[in-house]
């Protein structure tokens, strides 16, 4: 694999249902500069957006791209979930003047990000605790919830993305047991994505809402952790309870299935809004119990991490060192 793969400049994209951001490399390892941030519905199409990007940039103009989505990826094509944006690569090369180009789903490049974390992009939930040679864990609440795992082997990186958010879950005390019933059902399931994003926050309001003898409940998850954090509605302090309780023991659960010696670590909008809430003894204490094995949990790194621009840095990383990472690139990469 050559090192010359994505000629520079280089632009890097995280593209989500809102937003998406973008930030130029100028030559393998230099700094990213950030140069546009667009609001995905104010564009018909990703090459609007990306040439929108292009014209930001300044000179020399960017002679390659690489572009994470908040949806499925396959080979040189993608679709956002939330978003009416369709990707083509070969397409947007040709229509955007672009040498090369690659799209990465946005739980895969959250994975690589891992390959370049520092203690300063980390916010250690609980007491820390020295990483192992590992796999790395990474999960994340938004619209959905993402899983991914990272694991090194003689200096290659990979990423193992995944669908954990739409395994089985269910009640583990009296406490869940109570509301579980009131549960609305996605497909006539209930798993961890139910429960475990934005839209789960509100599914966990109103299934409480019967112990706290409302009719009238919050809709939106902003109203819900606003309130929690101000303390003034014990109902919404309470599901903010039940969401963190949940998300800490599928943290957990996500840290056995890959025996995430490397770390466990939870990103996204909907952690960080709810970060102020979180009692490190009590989350780590759920996160710990899985009993006969929790001393193998007891043994997993847990942190946040807040902010999102370690992503853009590992897409240019890629861009620098494409040999390092193991990606069909013969399948991938657009030209």
């Amino acid at each position: 694999m050559s090192s010359d793969l994505f000629p520079h400049p280089l632009l890097v994209a995280d593209i989500g249902g809102t937003n998406a951001r973008f930030a130029l490399a100028s030559a393998p390892g230099a700094p990213l500069r950030l140069v546009a941030k667009v609001r995905t519905r104010s564009c018909a199409t990703p090459q609007e957006a990306v040439a929108q990007a292009i014209a930001a940039s300044g000179e020399p103009r960017p002679a390659s791209i690489i572009i994470c989505a908040a949806g499925p990826v396959i080979g040189r094509h993608a679709q956002l979930t939330n978003a009416p944006w369709t990707f083509d690569g070969p397409a947007i090369a040709a229509d955007c003047g672009l040498a090369q180009g690659l799209l990465l789903n946005d739980f895969e490049a959250a994975a690589l990000s891992l390959a370049f974390a520092t203690p300063d992009d980390l916010a250690p939930i609980g007491p820390a605790i020295v990483p192992g040679r590992g796999p790395k864990v990474i999960l994340g609440p938004g619209t959905g919830l993402g899983v991914a795992a990272l694991i090194t082997c003689g200096g290659t990186v990979m990423a193992l993305p995944g669908e954990g958010g739409h395994i089985g879950i269910g009640p583990q005390d009296a406490e869940d047991e109570a509301f579980w019933p009131r549960i609305e059902r996605i497909a006539g399931r209930v798993t961890p994505e139910t429960l475990l994003c934005g839209p789960g926050l509100v599914r966990l309001h109103k299934a409480l809402a019967e112990g706290f003898g409302r009719d009238d409940v919050e809709t939106e998850p902003p109203a819900i952790a606003a309130r929690a954090l101000s303390g003034e509605c014990p109902h919404c302090v309470a599901t903010v309870a039940a969401f963190l309780k949940h998300l800490a023991r599928f943290a957990g659960d996500m840290g056995l299935v890959y025996g995430a010696t490397g770390g466990v670590f939870i990103r996204g909008g909907v952690m960080n809004s709810l970060g102020a809430l979180i009692d490190p003894p009590v989350f780590r204490g759920y996160f710990n119990d899985k009993r006969p094995v929790d001393e193998l949990a007891r043994a997993i790194p847990l942190s946040r991490v807040p902010d999102d621009a370690i992503i853009l840095r590992a897409m240019a990383g890629i861009g620098a060192e494409p040999e390092r990472f193991a990606l069909d690139y013969a399948s991938r990469a657009w030209t």
